[in-house]
């Protein structure tokens, strides 16, 4: 399945990528070479654990680690 991804950091970004049927939102973000510790996980504005399996909707990922 296609799942659409938008990455919200300095700036927004927008990814389609392939997920397979059991992938986690772990998975996904280490597709997208994303560390799980710096960011939270949204799937239709609520926030998903990383061991959930990824379901159809809207997915956010928003980097919530500053620089200090």
């Amino acid at each position: 399945m296609d799942v659409k991804v938008k990455i919200v950091a300095d700036k927004t970004e927008e990814r389609i990528i392939e997920a397979a049927e059991d992938d986690t939102y772990e998975c996904v973000l280490a597709k997208l070479g994303v560390n799980p510790v710096e960011v939270l996980v949204l799937r239709n504005g609520r926030p998903v654990p990383e061991d959930e399996e990824v379901a159809e909707g809207e997915i956010t990922i928003i980097r919530i680690v500053s620089g200090g």
